[in-house]
């Protein structure tokens, strides 16, 4: 039976009939699954940290460079992987990202030195990348479920994140820390495995027009990418040290403050579901969300940084992190996926890139003002920067997205 050719990801391909919506079904079911095995990275190696102290003498600027590399690997993988999925499709793009990320979780931990540990954290940081951004893609192409799809896709980084800080601690004490890093490469290939079997609906071969410098000039771009460097770029640049954050401030066990950090990650796979919902049914628009995401964030930063010690006002700083930096998720990439002159794949991963400077600078500062200080004040503190322009950007995203959206 030949295949009708329809252009990928469109309306018309995932309306009105029960074998598209299983389709469609599939394809969240492997996104999702993409998203989980590859966040997993995110915070994978915090736990980490004390072992390869004692081992390895690494220290925590050190330490920080297990994320700055990971993300610098992910901004380099943003763009020619929006350009390859302009291009060729998703599916692709997918298949040699898992590739990448999956091996390079499985070489990461073959010899006990801090370069080579650093340079695969940066190849696994590109795997990651391009698995991400084509994921995106996937979600926002889902007709009337894209909103629903983004949010359950993103809400699966945040479970891949929190089961990084969940579980790690129980690999450690199991095989130690190299073998704890070797386990996390082994889902990836699940996940490619399932990908073998999942069509993401593109035509091989279709020509996009790769309207890169559109992007760049885009103010809806630049707002969007900003705003997302204040929700998703302040939590994964704080997310690193909670479990850290909690042992030393309250005296906690590590995997008992492990626990409580990935407790606040996993939050996320019920706000960003419920973010593209409230979008989905018109509650509240993708751009007021995005707003209140990037003030939560940047009060929860501010109730962390105080010097109370009082856990339940630690939990809810926690809580607005965890909320503000998940739920306006859907509102940045299908907001992205709607802009006139910008191809979908350019215009959400250069919003992508744009929002990593805060995951770039952030946990190595970190780490090293909490070295030069022994204080967390000033250390969280230096991630506030970053957290303003975020609510600025995304004051200023109403007016810039009206202007150039598709509808």
């Amino acid at each position: 039976m030949a295949r009708s050719k329809v252009p990928a990801f469109s309306v018309e391909s995932i309306q009105g009939r029960s074998q598209q919506a299983s389709s469609v079904s599939w394809l969240v079911l492997a996104t999702c699954l993409t998203a989980i095995s590859s966040a997993v990275y995110y915070t994978d190696y915090s736990p980490l940290i004390p072992a390869m102290h004692a081992q390895i003498h690494i220290d925590s600027g050190q330490a920080g460079l297990f994320s700055t590399l990971f993300f610098l690997g992910l901004a380099g993988a943003y763009i020619p992987a929006g350009l390859l999925i302009d291009r060729y499709g998703a599916r692709f793009v997918l298949l040699v990202s898992t590739l990448v990320f999956a091996v390079g979780g499985l070489l990461l931990p073959l010899f006990p030195n801090v370069a080579w540990l650093l340079s695969w954290r940066l190849i696994t940081g590109m795997g990651v990348g391009g698995a991400f951004i084509a994921g995106a893609g996937v979600a926002a192409g889902l007709g009337r479920a894209a909103p629903l799809g983004q949010g359950l896709y993103g809400g699966s980084v945040q479970v891949g994140s929190g089961l990084g800080l969940l579980v790690t601690p129980l690999f450690l004490s199991w095989i130690g820390w190299r073998g704890a890093f070797l386990l996390w490469g082994l889902p990836g290939f699940i996940s490619l495995v399932v990908w073998f079997f999942v069509n993401d609906g593109a035509e091989t071969g279709r020509v996009t027009k790769l309207n890169l410098g559109s992007g760049l000039r885009s103010r809806a771009v630049w707002t969007l990418g900003l705003s997302h460097m204040g929700t998703f770029g302040l939590g994964n640049a704080i997310a690193p040290w909670l479990a850290l954050y909690l042992v030393q401030q309250y005296g906690l066990s590590l995997p008992l403050a492990a626990t409580l950090g990935a407790a606040a990650l996993l939050t996320g796979m019920f706000f960003r579901p419920l973010g593209g919902i409230l979008i989905g049914r018109r509650i509240i628009g993708a751009i007021p969300l995005l707003r209140l995401g990037t003030c939560l964030g940047f009060l929860g930063v501010l109730v962390l940084i105080l010097p109370l010690h009082l856990p339940i006002v630690t939990a809810g700083g926690m809580a607005l992190i965890a909320f503000g930096a998940t739920i306006p998720y859907t509102s940045v990439f299908n907001e992205a996926a709607s802009l006139r002159n910008v191809s979908k794949g350019v215009a959400q991963s250069l919003a992508s890139i744009i929002s990593i400077p805060a995951v770039l600078l952030g946990p190595p500062l970190i780490g090293f003002l909490l070295d030069r200080t022994g204080s967390y004040t000033p250390a969280l503190g230096a991630i506030l920067p970053f957290s303003l322009v975020a609510i600025t950007a995304s004051m200023l995203a109403g007016r810039a997205v009206a202007r150039e959206t598709t509808t």
